[in-house]
């Protein structure tokens, strides 16, 4: 046995999920979207439980304002729904976190490298924010 319980050369993984800070703080006709992550981090809970004792370690990442085509997607839909220019809706996206920018892919690279390096061997079956504080909850 080794120092992480588990025999060398024997089981080991990892499984990391990306999901969405909407987990937290639900948005306005996502309800599908929402019921469908929490699904998955109940899930991966249990799993983590049921597979531990192998060494795979379950993670979840819910990136929030991290440049993406998928946020940009969003932001076109809110600049044209209220009528302003792109620029002045990422300004309003940027402004709703705390560090008042937009996260760079590499930001959420970052949390998702190290939990699948051997630094994270006692990190398993939670759900972790890489949203540069747009979410508000306590928990």
């Amino acid at each position: 046995m080794c120092a992480h319980g588990v025999r060398p050369g024997t089981g080991g993984g990892r499984i990391i999920n990306i999901l969405a800070s909407t987990v937290y703080t639900p948005i306005p006709n996502l309800a599908l979207s929402a019921a469908t992550r929490m699904g998955v981090i109940g899930f991966m809970k249990n799993l983590s439980d049921e597979i531990g004792h192998e060494n795979i370690l379950i993670n979840n990442v819910c990136p929030g304002s991290i440049m993406s085509d998928r946020m940009m997607e969003n932001v076109e839909d809110r600049a044209r729904a209220q009528g302003i220019s792109i620029e002045d809706a990422l300004e309003q996206r940027a402004e709703q976190t705390a560090l008042k920018r937009i996260g760079e892919p590499r930001e959420l690279a970052y949390l998702v490298a190290f939990l699948a390096s051997s630094r994270s061997s006692y990190i398993t079956g939670t759900t972790m924010l890489v949203d540069g504080g747009l979410v508000r909850s306590v928990m």
